[in-house]
């Protein structure tokens, strides 16, 4: 009897595989958002003692504007490759002891679940080269800043500060694209 169950099991399982729909390409929207509020309650306000390293980085945001459906695709694309780009600068194991590590862990873990679920936006078709430049040359300038400063707290501050803005803007801007 306990084989035909395990039979019965094991045929359910592979035909769930088999038959199983496709992943949307969905950007969704509360994730986004819970990824913000993660982020801006991991750490609290800026820090006054951070004030005197603070830089000024300037943020591309016509990366995330569209006028109409083709940019649109470019737009998602932009935000992608901006998750990637977050994922990538939480990778480092230098991030502060004062953020809130169980709020960091479900950031990084929810960012990485916007990867996953959307990264079949990158087969849409629609080149963006001056928008994949300039989503590039923004998060070097910030993954210098952290580097530069010695991946130390007010370095991380910084970090958090601009990720919080870019977040911030996707969620405004593009609420339209996202689900």
């Amino acid at each position: 009897m306990d084989h035909h169950l395990m039979a019965w099991l094991c045929a359910i399982v592979c035909f769930a595989q088999v038959w199983s729909l496709p992943k949307n390409c969905i950007l969704h929207k509360s994730l986004m958002k819970t990824s913000y509020t993660l982020l801006e309650t991991m750490g609290g306000l800026f820090p006054l003692q951070c004030l005197k390293d603070h830089v000024s980085i300037s943020f591309p945001q016509y990366v995330f504007q569209s006028n109409n459906t083709q940019q649109a695709t470019g737009v998602e694309k932009a935000i992608y490759q901006t998750l990637q780009n977050i994922d990538t600068l939480f990778e480092n194991d230098g991030v502060p002891d004062q953020w809130n590590a169980q709020k960091l862990d479900d950031f990084q873990n929810i960012i990485y679940r916007q990867i996953e679920d959307s990264k079949c936006v990158m087969n849409k078709f629609e080149d963006f080269p001056s928008r994949d430049v300039a989503l590039k040359a923004y998060f070097e300038i910030i993954s210098t800043v952290v580097k530069e400063k010695g991946f130390s707290y007010c370095a991380w501050e910084i970090v958090r500060k601009e990720i919080l803005r870019t977040l911030k803007f996707i969620l405004t801007q593009n609420s339209d694209i996202m689900l």
